[in-house]
């Protein structure tokens, strides 16, 4: 093996590493997903030779809850067939919409029940096409299934009580014992509504005691307040809860008038349905508070308050839930006294308070993000009943996730790039110096099989030569490829350490140009050690390639922190960053070509005068927008060259 082919090998195998430690990255950020996630690809029927229709889709990529949900381990349900799993609701009900999803290249959302094992489970899917398959996640919306259930269940009941009748009249005589006290009384008369508070007919009633019909009077205490008004002649009301051996039970709300000697006059209601509901509402109430407060939604209820001429002026929490006095933490008790402009007096001069005001105004609900304590909240403004409701939802992980996938999607995107470019060079600038090896080789093997002539020897030479600039290309292009890859981006890197390595490393060529370095103190970044060596080697080499011909050269290396306009674009104006720069009085050249230096292969001077590929600083470039900073240089001929790096600062959790 050459030495090309082994530097390719320990690159490729160096390449797999990353991707599988990009893997590793992408399938634990899954994992911690509270969703069952799965990506699957469509498998055709070989026999019609169609593409259109799959008969079914194989397991791809998946979660550990997915994994879960399925019943087997992660690793065997790779390669798995969705209807090798008939008793799940994958294979019974997302079948045709992965096909669907798949055919028109439209996401479908939809919830179904758990049909397979009746457990009354019920799924929020998301079925989307993704490349070649679709990405399939299920998330258990159970509880909120079963709040809405009872929600309507109660509103049933709450209906039916405003739709019954409650009054009722009975006539009753006292009978007495010999010692002339009240044992019972006998019904004489009843009217019709007592079949809907006593579920009697009148005939089963009149004629009929008390106690034989309905024994759990005295228990009750009702037969007591009977005998009180029938003795005494004081009319009284009271409510009370009836129960009998029978299973007749209810409450009742009883109104007595003594008519005559031993003669009362009941009229009462039944008030089972209403006490009921309120029982209901309270537990209801009490429900919906226990359900709010388990929820990961902070939600509060906002009060409007109103001048004199109706204008709203502010609001006043008069709700919240459990994790909405969580996320305003020590605020939390002065928040459900205090107004919203006695808290935040400077809200009346931005868009909060107008947003309340809106919704009230509009009835349309309004949902954007808000940074509060530090973390970021998705909150949804809502109007009821004339009030506002606001529900918000911690982000702050979900938006860090999406922050490094985008980064991912970044470094991958550079990453192709440069494969792109890898195939252009390949194709095109490297097949000049393989012609002519192929060219001389031939040469060699069919005329200069003995001896070698002069002649010979100089073609011997210009492969030789051929072939030196084909390794150099291949190199400094893999270095290209290779330089925008995270790799050991996550270490504090110390410059001037990095500095002293690359002043080592170049020790004899600084010597022999009697160049004369100085470096300043520099700061401490996070990233990769090698590769910021890397880096102002390239910078320094080139300082040393392009001096002036009787002139010492002179390299400065120093650092400042950077201003606000001087970060790379999307970055925080708190952020902390630095600014280095590399600057020596070569040749310079005219910046009007400064973006060219910074492209493969691009020269601005003579390739016969300066040795090189013309990628060094390409490479450059990459490295440090890999560590997520940018490079700019400033020259003019004849007076030197600086470049310019801005870098992150390492903040250490001291």
């Amino acid at each position: 093996m050459n030495h090309a082919s082994k530097y390719q090998k320990e690159e490729d195998q160096e390449l797999t590493t990353e991707s599988a430690k990009a893997v590793t990255l992408l399938q634990g950020i899954l994992d911690v997903s509270p969703g069952y996630i799965a990506y699957c690809e469509p498998v055709f029927d070989p026999a019609d030779g169609s593409s259109v229709a799959p008969v079914d889709f194989v397991f791809r990529v998946v979660n550990a809850r997915m994994s879960q949900f399925v019943g087997k381990q992660s690793n065997s349900l790779i390669g798995q067939l969705i209807t090798e799993f008939p008793e799940t609701v994958i294979a019974q009900q997302l079948l045709e919409p992965c096909r669907t999803a798949l055919k028109t290249n439209n996401a479908t959302t939809f919830e179904c029940p758990d049909t397979v094992d009746r457990s009354g489970r019920w799924y929020a899917v998301t079925v989307e096409p993704l490349l070649t398959g679709v990405v399939i996640a299920l998330i258990d919306i159970t509880d909120r299934k079963q709040a809405e259930l009872k929600a309507f269940k109660q509103a049933e009941e709450i209906r039916a009580t405003l739709d019954a009748s409650l009054n009722s009249i009975l006539l009753m005589r006292s009978i007495r014992n010999q010692e002339g006290q009240i044992v019972d009384f006998r019904m004489e008369t009843a009217n019709h509504a007592v079949i809907y508070s006593l579920f009697k007919q009148p005939e089963e009633l009149v004629g009929r005691t008390l106690l034989d019909v309905f024994p759990g009077n005295v228990e009750s205490g009702f037969f007591a307040l009977y005998a009180r008004v029938a003795d005494t002649g004081q009319s009284e009301r009271a409510e009370y809860y009836y129960q009998d051996e029978n299973g007749f039970k209810g409450w009742f709300e009883v109104s007595v008038v003594r008519q005559e000697t031993d003669l009362i006059v009941l009229t009462f209601n039944n008030v089972t349905t209403q006490r009921e509901a309120q029982l209901a509402q309270q537990g209801q109430a009490q429900l919906l508070q226990v359900i709010l407060d388990h929820s990961q939604t902070a939600i509060s209820l906002h009060e409007p308050i109103r001048n004199p001429s109706g204008q709203i002026v502010d609001f006043q929490v008069v709700r919240a839930n459990r994790q909405a006095l969580v996320n305003w933490d020590s605020l939390s008790g002065t928040r459900l006294k205090e107004s919203f402009l006695t808290l935040r007096p400077d809200a009346s001069g931005n868009d909060e308070l107008t947003r309340y005001v809106r919704v009230i105004e509009t009835k349309q609900p309004e949902a954007f993000e808000l940074t509060y304590a530090e973390r970021q909240y998705a909150v949804t403004l809502a109007e009821a009943d004339g009030r506002v409701v606001m529900s918000a939802v911690d982000v702050t992980k979900d938006r860090q996730y999406r922050r490094e996938l985008e980064a991912l999607n970044r470094n991958l995107q550079q990453s192709n790039e440069g494969l792109h470019s890898f195939a252009y060079v390949a194709s095109h600038d490297l097949q000049e110096p393989l012609r002519k090896i192929q060219t001389f080789s031939d040469l060699l093997l069919n005329q200069f099989q003995d001896n070698l002539s002069d002649g010979e020897r100089d073609m011997t030479r210009r492969i030789s030569k051929a072939a030196s600039r084909m390794r150099q290309l291949i190199k400094d292009l893999l270095t290209y490829s290779q330089a925008a890859v995270p790799r050991d981006l996550h270490t504090p890197v110390a410059l001037n350490q990095v500095i002293d390595g690359v002043m080592s490393d170049l020790e004899m060529a600084i010597a022999e140009t009697s160049t004369t370095v100085q470096v300043s103190p520099l700061p401490v970044v996070l990233g990769s050690a090698t590769r910021l060596g890397q880096l102002f080697q390239n910078l320094i080499t080139n300082a040393l390639k392009f001096r002036q011909a009787g002139r010492p050269l002179t390299l400065h290396i120093t650092a400042r922190s950077a201003t606000p306009d001087e970060l790379p674009t999307g970055v925080s104006s708190g952020a902390t960053y630095c600014v280095i720069s590399v600057a020596d009085n070569g040749v310079g050249f005219d910046e009007k070509y400064k973006d060219r230096i910074f492209q493969p292969f691009q020269r601005l001077h003579d390739a016969t005068q300066y040795s090189g590929t013309g990628i060094g600083l390409a490479i450059s470039q990459r490295v440090v927008e890999s560590h997520d900073g940018v490079i700019d240089v400033r020259s003019r001929p004849g007076e030197g060259t600086t470049f310019i790096i801005v870098l992150p600062v390492y903040k250490s959790a001291d």
